[in-house]
């Protein structure tokens, strides 16, 4: 065995073909060239490896193709970006360690919030990155869970800003609303007023209380008969497609109402 490895190193100089190959194989965007992010109107810096931005984007590399090594982006927020680039390099390692997805962690209501999570959904939007908005996804599918007798409605302010900043066909919007829904036939929310954020948004905004009656009318309820039990569908329902093949895990639907 010693021999071979022996004659196997001899005959395969440092620095061949070979080797240049293997190392591409393993984590070899380590080794590409580096550009700056620039973000919000305080100039805020992130050094950062070419190759993951453009793989992942067509935003990004239409724009370092011309050979730039920065790109400003004074309009988006850096808290933001820096949740980006957490899931950016996150699933690039990830690979390398198991076949798990990047998860994001739920928001504490203090140093990340539901809207913060929203924000980099519409900022993946902007980058025409589908990864990071489906792990957006994933978390708040976790975060607000099954329909329940206490269900936890999504603050429709925070509804109201994913219709500002989406097209009508977001995944986003139907998520929302189906747990805006979810929340409002729970069983112990009979004979309370709606929240205020409700009426301020639905008084506003005719599009977000069409939406819930459109999606009502998708339920078939008949009067005089029990509704069935609501749940919420799989979450690579809500999933857009990757650029990429990649195979997701559904899971099994149960018997209900699923929107």
């Amino acid at each position: 065995m010693n021999e071979y490895n022996q004659h196997s190193q001899a005959a395969r100089p440092m620095g061949t073909q070979s080797s240049s190959q293997e190392l591409q194989g393993i984590d070899g965007w380590l080794t590409d060239r580096i550009v700056t992010v620039t973000v919000g109107p305080d100039e805020k810096r992130w050094i950062v490896h070419e190759k993951l931005l453009t793989t992942q984007s067509e935003f990004f590399r239409k724009y370092f193709e011309k050979g730039d090594d920065e790109i400003k982006l004074p309009e988006d927020e850096p808290k933001l970006f820096a949740l980006f680039i957490r899931w950016l390099y996150g699933t690039a390692f990830l690979p390398s360690g198991g076949a798990r997805n990047f998860r994001f962690l739920p928001p504490d209501g203090e140093q990340v919030t539901v809207r913060d999570y929203l924000g980099v959904y519409i900022m993946g939007g902007k980058f025409g990155i589908a990864g990071v908005r489906n792990a957006v996804i994933d978390m708040l599918y976790n975060y607000f869970g099954e329909a329940s007798d206490d269900h936890m409605s999504p603050d429709l302010h925070d509804v109201k800003y994913i219709f500002n900043n989406t097209k009508p066909e977001a995944p986003m919007r139907r998520f929302l609303v189906a747990h805006a829904l979810f929340y409002l036939f729970s069983k112990n929310r009979r004979n309370a007023p709606l929240p205020e954020d409700w009426v301020e948004v639905l008084n506003s905004r005719c599009d977000v209380g069409f939406e819930m009656v459109k999606m009502l009318s998708e339920w078939n309820w008949t009067m005089g008969q029990n509704a069935p039990r609501m749940t919420i569908k799989p979450r690579a329902e809500f999933h857009e497609r990757l650029p990429r093949p990649q195979v997701i895990k559904r899971e099994e639907p149960e018997d209900g109402i699923r929107v």
